[in-house]
């Protein structure tokens, strides 16, 4: 299953459109200015997959559909900026977490070249709250882009300090 989920996202993300004028005030009423420049920063493909898992959260809470919560679901995975990989780069970072595992990938984080580049791609979870931190971000935005990937299991307690109802809405709209 996971396998297929890679493969849509891989051919979405080269068909990936540019926002319209509408989802781009959208997004920037939700972020603050500093929050906007680093969204605005990552990859088309990127923009368009955050748009819409934050859509998703808005529909998911309906009236709990706090800005803040919505700010997180657009800034999950801009740690991925840090590892300045394409498309094929991603490809091959996910293969390779695959084969030898996602602890030693991330374990590259910080060394020279390719190698580095996916160790970054693997850690963009702790980078993308690193920047959100920097950018004068809110720091539950932050939080969420650290943990989104260690949430998996059906009950998540209180989620790093996230209402359950929130990281539920969270993790189930980002779909990775």
């Amino acid at each position: 299953m996971k396998l297929v989920h890679l493969a849509r996202r891989f051919f979405a993300s080269l068909v990936a459109r540019p926002l319209s004028r509408e989802e781009d005030a959208w997004v920037r009423a939700l972020l603050l200015p500093g929050e906007f420049e680093l969204w605005a920063r990552q990859a088309r493909y990127d923009r368009r997959h955050t748009l819409g898992v934050a859509r998703r959260v808005e529909r998911a809470l309906g009236p709990e559909s706090e800005p803040i919560w919505l700010a997180a679901a657009l800034l999950h995975d801009v740690g991925k900026l840090q590892a300045h990989l394409g498309i094929p780069g991603r490809v091959a970072a996910t293969l390779t977490m695959a084969v030898i595992g996602y602890e030693r990938v991330v374990s590259w984080a910080g060394v020279p070249g390719v190698r580095g580049r996916f160790g970054c791609y693997a850690a963009h979870g702790e980078i993308g709250a690193e920047l959100v931190r920097a950018s004068g971000g809110r720091d539950q935005v932050a939080v969420w882009a650290a943990t989104h990937h260690r949430i998996k299991a059906k009950d998540p307690g209180t989620g790093f300090g996230l209402p359950q109802a929130v990281v539920f809405a969270l993790r189930d709209s980002d779909r990775d």
